[in-house]
């Protein structure tokens, strides 16, 4: 999903939302007048245009169309996007054919900049032929009037001849099923007439069951063009809408090379120049910069099957935010104490040190940098550091000049020249101390609180400090809002606050992920948060239930999990007293399919809602699914123990693994007193711990990708240990009370990035609350929510996700972070569904 996360982005400054309320009169607004020329004709008699997401849908009345089938995708650019459209619109409205097109330009752009999904960018319109017959006729008719045109390649199609015509197999309307994790995804049909996933990829794969039709072939086999290109390609670093970057090697001699690639007419920025621009402009910075110690040098650039390739110096090192990741102690440990924090202090300074000074020698060349983040900064193993990625760098003396490209946090809106590296340098050195600094983005005068910290927890010299605030704090301080309260009372009045009734999309603003599931759900929609509400306050609001209740009514094909899906949904509504539609919910997808093992969107969370929504004992036709649900997670479980192979990362803890298996089991036991469920309950927490590793100061947590170990209430040892607690009160099992001590330590730690339930401090504060923790300890753990608490409308918000936009939701907002205060005030109460009252 953070591929869509700066499509999501655009519209609003403060929330996530649709990039189709991206107006021409927004601030952020891409092109201007955006609007393409067909959505002014009428179409023709006996067809019709239906809005459907970010598509307009042309079609006639009763179109013929077969479910599946090969596509046509036709991609434009910004300039000849309305003229592209408008000879589709002809051919296919005087031939028959179905076709839909963006809502505007600003949405073309919006999905082709730089981080947009690399499997869907540069699509304008897509034609569906009802046969391979019309699909061969379409291509030939639309090659004579658009062939040749400019447009990005789309990298899940076949593209036919030199575009802008690309095909693909895929499904013509909505179908859906389940992957191999329980997640509703899109769905084909394959030979057997069962629904399969239609995987999206960044590369052309058709089913495995289809045929490629003869007169695509040469086109398949056009794209071997025979190159070759003296390197080597080891691995691939990173991917970008924009292109690769890979680690190679030069073929002659074995040097180690970094080759960056850039797509034509993909990766678009503000100023709507593609990747080839911006990494043409990085080899002029990078020959300028040649010989400037901690500036990687040029090496080579070529152009391969149409993409064009900068070849630089291997530099060692990890990025100057991994390198906090690994070694801050804030981070790494429990408890850390004013020693290991002055010993980072010290290491941190030198390091900042270092980068000022390649910073001041990139200023000497005339070149401001204009890029400056934590990841854009290697630190090798003595600690010297690179300045990595120009591609934004421009002449100091260009008056005026911003660059089109910023990450948030650490990009001014008014600064220019040199000083714009100031701003980011000053953000950066924040940033090491405090990995959450970037919320300053949402509140600049955040910033002067948060230097405040800096100087309470580290001994860093107090000129230096002092700095720090004078670039980045506003310069009108009579503008600054008060310090907004971390209580109850303003976290549900900003929640209520932010309301919007009168839409149908979503209720409460939230993460982006509402928008792909219908923002009616618990973790990210209006369930979620109206029961945080009533159960953090009691506070009831018919206007906004009168709102879940209509979106529950609405419901065409949902999915049928817990945290975002139909149980959930129907588990809030009885909670609030919406019993009969809750019912009439249950029973109109009763049929529908389950899948996975996850309390988030699988057969654990559905399980437990089944449980509790069981309204006639051991005969009632929930509990009789709920019983055989837990069947089906028992022989998981049995499977799981019995795999050769290792389990996948990022598929252990509450939401996602064994431990919310356990839960859901756990409520089947108290359901129905049979012993056996707390048997496997007890296999699947071990299952859990056989996933955790210890870190050096014996902190349990769960092994994540890579190096990564995760604390967190989501997929981390926080939330195995609500549910390893949870079960101790049942049966005694000495692997888990062992371990329990050691999987609570994460209650200790002092940052995290961001102060949500799910993955942040909010889930600290409720976690210690639930487990036990001293007094004094949850105290601080509530206070350290200060430094995350966010201004809005008079009353307290909190940033949500990786990117710097309130969210009020369950999961990652403020509703998340409500449950947690209210679990802390009242004794451990519980914050999440299915755990006992007793803590």
């Amino acid at each position: 999903m953070l591929d869509l996360v700066e499509m999501y982005t655009l519209a609003d400054p403060l929330f996530f939302e649709e990039p189709s309320r991206l107006t021409d009169d927004s601030p952020n607004a891409l092109v201007a007048p955006a609007d393409l020329s067909v959505t002014r004709l009428d179409p023709p008699p006996g067809w019709r245009r239906e809005r459907d997401g970010l598509w307009h849908v042309v079609s006639p009345e009763a179109p013929d169309l077969p479910e599946q089938g090969w596509k046509i995708h036709v991609s434009a650019t910004v300039d000849n996007a309305d003229a592209v459209c408008r000879e589709v619109w002809d051919h296919c409205t005087e031939h028959g054919l179905v076709f839909k097109y963006l809502l505007n330009r600003n949405i073309l752009v919006a999905a082709n900049t730089k981080y947009a999904p690399r499997a869907s960018s540069g699509k304008l319109l897509t034609v569906y032929p009802r046969d391979e017959e019309e699909l061969e006729r379409t291509l030939h008719a639309l090659s004579a009037r658009v062939g040749g045109q400019p447009g990005p390649y789309v990298l899940s199609d076949l593209r036919w001849d030199r575009g802008p015509l690309h095909v693909r197999y895929g499904a013509f309307r909505q179908m859906w099923c389940l992957d191999e994790h329980g997640s509703r995804v899109p769905a084909l049909r394959g030979p057997d007439g069962a629904l399969v996933p239609d995987r999206r990829l960044p590369s052309f794969t058709p089913p495995p069951w289809v045929v490629l039709p003869s007169f695509l072939q040469p086109h398949l086999d056009a794209r071997s063009t025979g190159e070759r290109v003296p390197y080597l390609i080891d691995r691939a670093l990173h991917f970008s809408n924009g292109g690769g970057i890979y680690l190679g090697r030069r073929e002659e001699d074995g040097t180690r090379v970094v080759l960056k690639e850039a797509r034509p007419h993909a990766g678009l920025d503000r100023e709507l120049r593609d990747a080839v621009s911006r990494q043409t402009r990085e080899e002029e910075n990078l020959r300028r910069l040649d010989g400037v110690p901690g500036v990687p040098r040029f090496l080579d650039s070529f152009t391969l099957g149409g993409h064009r390739f900068l070849v630089q110096e291997y530099k060692e090192g990890r990025t100057l935010g991994s390198w906090c990741a690994v070694h801050h102690p804030g981070v790494t440990e429990a408890y850390a104490d004013a020693d290991s924090l002055a010993a980072f202090t010290g290491r941190a300074l030198r390091i900042l040190g270092r980068l000022e000074a390649v910073l001041d020698a990139v200023h000497d060349r005339g070149l401001v940098f204009a890029d400056l983040h934590a990841n854009n900064v290697l630190v090798d193993e003595d600690d010297e550091v690179c300045l990595i990625d120009y591609e934004l760098a421009f002449d100091a003396k260009r008056e005026g000049h911003r660059a089109p490209l910023g990450a948030p946090g650490f990009a001014s809106a008014d600064r220019v020249g040199t000083a714009v590296d100031r701003y980011a340098l000053a953000a950066t050195r924040l940033s090491v101390f405090l990995p959450f600094s970037r919320i300053t983005a949402l509140s600049p005068h955040k910033a002067a609180e948060l230097v405040d910290v800096l100087r309470e927890l580290y001994p860093v010299p107090r000129e230096w400090a002092d700095e720090i605030e004078r670039e980045l704090v506003p310069e009108r301080p009579e503008e600054a809002p008060g310090r907004p309260p971390v209580s109850l009372g303003s976290v549900a009045a900003g929640i209520t606050a932010s309301a919007t009734p009168e839409r149908t999309d979503r209720l409460f603003p939230g993460d982006l992920q509402q928008f792909l599931s219908g923002g009616y759900g618990v973790a990210h929609g209006a369930a979620g948060v109206l029961w945080a509400l009533e159960r953090a306050g009691g506070d009831r609001f018919p206007e906004h239930e009168e709102w879940l209740v209509s979106a529950a009514r609405r419901l065409r094909s949902p999915g049928q999990g817990f945290y975002d899906g139909v149980s959930g949904l129907a588990y809030v509504l009885d909670h609030l007293g919406h019993r009969d539609e809750a019912d009439d919910l249950l029973e109109r997808h009763a049929g529908d399919e389950c899948g996975g093992i996850s309390l988030f969107s699988g057969m654990a969370g559905v399980c437990a809602a089944l449980v509790h929504l069981s309204r006639g004992g051991a005969g009632d036709a929930r509990m009789t699914r709920a019983l055989a649900l837990g069947g089906r997670l028992s022989e998981a479980v049995a499977e799981a123990e019995a795999a050769t192979e290792p389990p996948r990362p990022g598929r252990a803890g509450l939401m996602r693994g064994w431990s919310g298996v356990a839960l859901a089991l756990l409520n089947l036991y108290r359901a129905t007193g049979d012993g056996l469920w707390l048997d496997t309950a007890a296999r699947a927490l071990h299952l859990d711990l056989d996933q955790c590793v210890s870190a050096p100061d014996g902190t349990l947590l769960v092994r994540d990708r890579g190096a990564r170990a995760l604390p967190n209430i989501d997929a981390g040892g926080l939330g195995v240990a609500l549910v390893v607690k949870e079960f101790l009160e049942h049966r005694e099992d000495g692997r888990c009370a062992e371990s329990l001590p050691a999987l609570t330590r994460s209650c200790h730690t002092l940052l995290y990035a961001q102060a949500d339930l799910f993955h942040g401090k909010a889930g600290q504060v409720a976690a210690l609350a639930r487990l036990g923790g001293a007094p004094e300890a949850l105290r601080s753990r509530i206070a350290e929510l200060e430094w995350y608490a966010l201004p809005f409308r008079g009353q307290t918000a909190f940033h949500g996700g990786r990117v710097p936009r309130l969210s009020m939701d369950l999961a990652t907002g403020g509703a998340g972070v409500l449950l947690a205060l209210a679990s802390a005030e009242g004794g451990g109460r519980p914050f999440l569904p299915f755990f006992s009252e007793a803590p």
